[in-house]
C-alpha cells in the first residue's frame, strides 16, 4: 500500500486539462508498492518525486524516464 503525503501540481498533461502531473512525495510500506507513473487516476508523477519504504527506510526517487531509483 502507498499514501501521497504531500503533493504540488506541476502541469496538465494534455490541452483538455484531464490529466495532472505532481510531483509527490510518497510513504510506501514495501519496494513492490511504489507506484507505476500513472497509477493515479487523472494524474501523472513528474521527475522528482519521492517515496520512503517504510518496511526498510530506504528512499527513492522518480527519473526522467518514469523509473524509481534507490538513493
Amino acid at each position: 500500500m502507498y499514501t501521497i503525503r504531500t503533493q504540488s501540481f506541476i502541469k496538465f498533461k494534455n490541452p483538455e486539462k484531464t490529466i495532472s502531473v505532481i510531483r509527490a512525495e510518497i510513504d510506501c510500506d514495501t519496494e513492490t508498492d511504489l507506484p507505476a507513473v500513472d497509477a493515479i487516476s487523472g494524474t501523472e508523477l513528474y521527475q522528482g518525486s519521492t517515496a520512503w519504504v517504510i518496511g526498510t527506510g530506504d528512499f527513492f526517487a522518480l527519473n526522467s524516464s518514469g523509473t524509481w531509483i534507490k538513493q
